[in-house]
C-alpha cells in the first residue's frame, strides 16, 4: 500500500493570483478606454482571481491524501479530504489492457501535473490524477509510477526494467550502474536522479556507435536508433521513474557507457563536452 499527501502549492497559487491581478489591471484600462471585448476579459480576470483566492483558502483548510493499494488482484485508490472520503475507485487488474503514466511539465521543466491512465478491455478510460487544486509533486509522482510498475502496470519496457531491478536486488535509493546480458540483449541500467543523465547516455551512443544513425524515436524519454546495414539490431535508451535503461540488441561492438559522475569536469556542461570529445 502507498500513502501520499498532496502538496498544497500555496506559493504557486499566490504567484498566479498576482499574475491574474496584473492581467485584470491591464484589461481594466482597456475597459475604460474602449470597452467591448475588454469588458469580457476583465470579468474573466476577476473570475480567475476569485478562483485562486478560493483555492488558496480551500487547500489551507483541507489536507488531501491518497491511499493506493493492490489487493486480491484489484487496484484501488481512495482520496481523503481531512480523513473524509472524497473519491474512491477500484479496477480489476485483469480488466486493464494498457497503463500509461504521464508527468506533465510547464515551460522550463517545472513540474505541472501527474496522470495515470488505465485503459480497460472495453476501451473505457479510468484516470488517477492530482487535479488542479493540489499536486503530487515530482518525487511523489515517480513514487506512484514505481509502485504501479512493481505490479506490472505501465509501459512494457519500464515493467521489464522494474523486474530487472528487483531480480538483481538493486537499491534504487543509491546512484549506481548495473549490467545484464540476456540472449541477444545487453542491458545497462542507470539509477540516477540527475535529469541530464538521459542526454549524457544519448551523446555517448551517438559518439561511440556512429554507424547506428537511423533514428526511429527521439522523444523526451526515449531514443531508439538502428544500423541501416543490419536488419535485426538496435540501441534503445528509455527513462522511467526508477532510472534509465539502455538496451543493445544484437550489437557486436563493446557496449560500455558511463554515468555523468564518472566523467571528469566540475560542471555538467564540462562533463557533456567531455562525452562529445570521447574522454
Amino acid at each position: 500500500m502507498l500513502n501520499i499527501t498532496y502538496k498544497k502549492e500555496i506559493i504557486y497559487k499566490l504567484y498566479m493570483l498576482v499574475a491574474f491581478a496584473m492581467f485584470a489591471l491591464v484589461m481594466y484600462q482597456g475597459y475604460l478606454q474602449k470597452g467591448g471585448v475588454y469588458t469580457l476579459l476583465l470579468f474573466l480576470a476577476f473570475f480567475l482571481m476569485a478562483f485562486q483566492v478560493a483555492s488558496i483558502i480551500y487547500v489551507l483548510l483541507v489536507k488531501r491524501t491518497l491511499e493506493l493499494k493492490v489487493e486480491n488482484n484489484t487496484l484501488s485508490w481512495t482520496i481523503f479530504d481531512n480523513k473524509r472520503v472524497y473519491k474512491k475507485n477500484s479496477i480489476n487488474i485483469d480488466d486493464i489492457k494498457q497503463t500509461t503514466t504521464e508527468i506533465n511539465y510547464l515551460t522550463g521543466n517545472i513540474y505541472s501535473s501527474f496522470t495515470a491512465t488505465f485503459i480497460l478491455k472495453d476501451d473505457t478510460k479510468v484516470e488517477l490524477t492530482d487535479g488542479i487544486l493540489y499536486d503530487f509533486g515530482l518525487e511523489k509522482s515517480e513514487e506512484i509510477a514505481t509502485f504501479l510498475l512493481k505490479h506490472n502496470l505501465g509501459d512494457e519496457a519500464d515493467i521489464r526494467f522494474s523486474n530487472l531491478v528487483e531480480q538483481l536486488n538493486i537499491d534504487i535509493k543509491k546512484e549506481q550502474k548495473f549490467t545484464k546480458k540476456d540472449g541477444k540483449s545487453y542491458v545497462i541500467g542507470v539509477i540516477s536522479k540527475n535529469k541530464k543523465e538521459f542526454l549524457a547516455l544519448r551523446l555517448q551512443v551517438e559518439s561511440l556507435f556512429s554507424d547506428y544513425n537511423d533514428v526511429q524515436k527521439n522523444t523526451n524519454n526515449q531514443y531508439l536508433v538502428k544500423n541501416p546495414n543490419l536488419k535485426d539490431s538496435y540501441i534503445s535508451i528509455r527513462s522511467n521513474p526508477i532510472g534509465y535503461m539502455v538496451e543493445f540488441y544484437n550489437v557486436n561492438k563493446k557496449c560500455e557507457l558511463k554515468m555523468l559522475k564518472e566523467f571528469k569536469g566540475a560542471t555538467i556542461k564540462n562533463k557533456l563536452a567531455n562525452i562529445v570529445k570521447g574522454k
